[in-house]
């Protein structure tokens, strides 16, 4: 009996110490998390500091892999980002960062003028420039409603009234020398009359 028992102790003592050793494997079969890949920088768009709250997203491969605001209290300025870019995870549907990859910046939308390299074993400092095309209407002046240029209508002369030959010509008050004329000479015949008649009475 003694020894049955002595057995059967010495059995649970090895489905204990079996459990626990394949409690541990387990544990260590388990990685922790890759540790992810921080940005920082300052922010410029069109040659101007960003403005507070812009928002700088980060993408790798495509794939949207972390954001952060433009002058957060941990950025550590007005215009400077911070970003944790994960680590890629067999487990997650949106694959990120592993050694190596190319980085992607935008900022509100915008593709900033740089890239990063994804190494979650050192710190990426990169400045983002940023050039906005920002489209400005241009006005073109219509021509309709132009005004043409002016042309000076000179008056026209006043009409004269016909020479009707009664002395009076067209409300004009001077008489044609051919009147005065025909006044000259019957005022000599006259003249030359008179002289004749008196000859006769003397």
């Amino acid at each position: 009996m003694t020894k049955f028992l002595r057995m059967l102790g010495a059995a649970a003592v090895t489905v204990v110490a079996g459990s626990l050793l394949l409690g541990a494997s387990g544990a260590f079969a388990q990685s922790p998390p890759s540790p992810p890949s921080r940005f920082v920088g300052t922010v410029t768009v069109n040659g101007q500091p960003a403005k507070t709250g812009a928002v700088v997203t980060a993408q790798v491969n495509g794939n949207a892999c972390g954001s952060g605001n433009v002058g957060d209290a941990s950025a550590g300025g007005a215009n400077r980002y911070k970003i944790d870019v994960p680590a890629a995870d067999p487990a997650a549907s949106v694959q990120c960062g592993k050694d190596g990859d190319t980085v992607t910046f935008f900022v509100d939308g915008v593709k900033a003028n740089e890239t990063g390299t994804w190494h979650n074993y050192e710190l990426g400092q990169v400045n983002l420039t940023v050039t906005s095309s920002t489209s400005t209407a241009t006005v073109t002046p219509s021509t309709t409603g132009t005004p043409s240029s002016t042309s000076t209508v000179k008056p026209s002369a006043t009409p004269k009234g016909p020479n009707t030959g009664s002395g009076v010509a067209g409300g004009s008050s001077s008489a044609p020398a051919w009147l005065f004329a025909l006044l000259g000479m019957g005022a000599v015949a006259f003249g030359i009359g008179g002289v004749a008649a008196a000859k006769r009475r003397n």
